[in-house]
């Protein structure tokens, strides 16, 4: 069992950029887009997790990062590195959005599965489905990080992110309009902030 923070992330309007593009054009920019996220979250000291898609999960341990706040600014880092990824492409098909999702687990199940067909790292624990929850609660290119993640920041890494602990104001997950009945279900009561470039 091990304490990390958890990101999720997702193409918003895929089946449009997918009806727009060229089944060749899509791939490719599918391709381009996730092997862009896997080199953010592993730059983030991060470890790379599913592909479902056109989405990625990934995992920040505290004791591969050097602690509980630098497993949380390293997940926070690489969500800002995932929308300036999604902003720097240029497509026929519309503007590419991302959605990202950060939360914290502090007991995490990590480990990997290994299938005839493949290997991968997964994890396991309410705060995964929270963490997933909060990501489908987002619209138009926002990241949203939960107060558990955002609070184990210290002065330093809130100002080189941008955040004012002291000045943020968070939403209920359960409140907020683009929250689905299962995101209420499984993470109504969780408190968010929108985190990165929009949130200024």
């Amino acid at each position: 069992r091990r304490p990390a923070a958890i990101l999720f992330c997702d193409l918003e309007d895929s089946g449009l950029h997918s009806r727009r593009l060229s089944s060749k054009a899509y791939f490719e920019m599918i391709r381009e887009l996730t092997t862009s996220i896997d080199e953010a979250v592993i730059e983030g000291g991060g470890i790379v997790g599913k592909h479902a898609g056109d989405g990625v999960s990934a995992f920040f341990l505290a004791e591969q990062a050097g602690g509980e706040e630098r497993a949380a600014r390293g997940a926070l880092e690489a969500a800002a590195a995932v929308q300036g990824i999604a902003r720097a492409l240029d497509l026929a098909s519309g503007p590419v959005r991302v959605n990202v999702g950060i939360h914290w687990g502090a007991t995490l199940v990590i480990g990997q599965v290994v299938t005839g067909g493949r290997l991968e790292v997964t994890a396991l624990g309410d705060e995964v489905n929270q963490a997933a929850r909060i990501q489908e609660a987002c619209r138009g290119g926002r990241s949203l990080a939960s107060k558990d993640l955002i609070e184990r920041l210290d002065p330093e890494a809130s100002a080189a992110l941008g955040i004012d602990p002291g000045a943020i104001a968070y939403e209920i997950l359960g409140e907020m309009p683009d929250a689905s009945a299962k995101a209420r279900r499984d993470a109504g009561g969780i408190a968010v902030a929108e985190v990165g470039p929009q949130a200024r």
